[in-house]
């Protein structure tokens, strides 16, 4: 086993990206890394940029970029419980979410009791206005209030950013309808964020799954059939896309 490597990141936000983006699927990229050929085996160390805190995994190269940048590795052994610990070290953008909540100055303005407060009370068609227009604590309180209920009127919200997107696009519980207006949005799947929270998805379609992976760029692609953390029928339409090209 070579390494490790050591990953670093810019700030907490580069970090919490980071997680949502490729560690939650059992990925990431060596930046820099050279001298390696797929299937080495390697390890890694991440480093929280906040307290230096370290994150060593094993991990497996799947991917070696031409120009030298570096390499995509799988993580070895990757699960649930394996995500949940990355999650805990990481701070995940929810936990962020749920301080910015608290701290919110509205929060404090006096005479109001707080977001949740608030919202709590909202009868489902006034839940449905706030969600189509409201500002980011709004929408975070919503859903946390409401779940499932205010997710298509969310979807409707011309502010809503792409980690909302892909926080929606996990859920097992979306409906396909639901699915089928993030997949139709160009601006939402040009995220590759938002691109693998759909694919995570197991509700996901198999004419929305080829849509989706032909929305990916080439190097991204060619990594889906190695990710195991996705499903199977994932997997195997990127190798179909793949020995077409």
């Amino acid at each position: 086993m070579t390494g490790p490597f050591d990953i670093r990141f810019r700030d907490t936000a580069h970090l919490a990206d980071e997680f949502a983006s490729n560690l939650t699927n059992g990925g990431t990229f060596i930046p820099g890394a050279t001298g390696l050929a797929e299937r080495d085996s390697v390890e890694i160390c991440l480093i929280h940029p906040s307290c230096d805190a370290r994150l060593p995994l094993d991990a497996r190269v799947v991917w070696v970029d031409p120009a030298g940048s570096g390499v995509g590795v799988a993580l070895v052994g990757f699960d649930g419980a394996l995500r949940d610990r990355i999650a805990a070290f990481v701070a995940p953008p929810e936990r962020e979410a749920e301080t910015a909540d608290k701290e919110s100055p509205a929060m404090h303005t006096p005479g109001l009791t707080g977001i949740h407060e608030r919202l709590r009370h909202l009868n489902p068609v006034e839940q449905a206005r706030v969600a189509r227009s409201g500002n980011a604590n709004e929408r975070i309180a919503l859903e946390r209030l409401f779940g499932k209920t205010v997710w298509d009127a969310l979807l409707q919200n011309p502010m809503l950013t792409q980690p909302e997107v892909a926080r929606i696009a996990r859920m097992g519980a979306l409906p396909v309808p639901l699915l089928e207006v993030i997949v139709n949005n160009p601006a939402w799947l040009s995220g590759g964020e938002v691109r693998r929270a759909l694919l995570s998805n197991p509700r996901l379609r198999r004419d929305l799954i080829t849509r989706v992976l032909k929305a990916m760029p080439g190097a991204e692609l060619r990594l889906v059939p190695k990710q195991t953390s996705y499903p199977a029928a994932v997997r195997d339409a990127a190798r179909k896309l793949l020995s077409r090209s």
